[in-house]
């Protein structure tokens, strides 16, 4: 929508259950009307068939619309006949390093799990994970891992 901004992964939201028949500009638009500041959007393709997987990702531009987005968890989208209720969650990234530790408490390994509450919106390893998340206040959050498809899921942790 706004191809002079620049893309931030770290802005960007996985969106499932996306019907077929939307298209990325509509997609934008929706998301756009609802929270404001989206710079990207795409319907992910299956590269042999070149047909929409029902799923997307939406950039923004800023913090504030992609924390609105996030924290609704759910949308629904309504487009000409299409009226369905889609799930957000952030885009999960599978190369970064922990924004804790920078990989010195990891062996310079990438970290697997990305905490998706607002109060933290960090990628962590297991080690600062487990670090952080004893904390009062944090120990109820769930971590996010990317899992095939680019859909991320949560994890069960279990504390050591």
């Amino acid at each position: 929508m706004d191809g002079s901004q620049p893309l931030d992964p770290r802005k960007t939201i996985f969106v499932g259950g996306v019907p077929r028949p939307l298209r990325a500009v509509e997609l934008a638009m929706i998301m756009d009307r609802l929270y404001g500041g989206v710079c990207y959007a795409g319907i992910d393709t299956d590269p042999e068939l070149k047909y929409p997987k029902g799923a997307g990702r939406v950039a923004f531009s800023n913090q504030q619309s992609y924390i609105a987005a996030i924290s609704a968890r759910f949308v629904q989208l309504q487009h000409n006949d299409i009226d369905k209720r889609v799930e957000v969650k952030p885009y999960v990234l599978d190369d970064q390093m922990c924004d804790e530790c920078q990989g010195t408490r990891c062996g310079g390994k990438f970290a697997p799990f990305f905490c998706a509450n607002v109060t933290c919106l960090q990628y962590y390893c297991e080690y600062c994970w487990a670090s952080i998340h004893s904390r009062a206040g944090r120990e109820f959050h769930k971590p996010l891992v990317k899992e095939g498809g680019d859909r991320p899921r949560h994890v069960p942790f279990r504390w050591s």
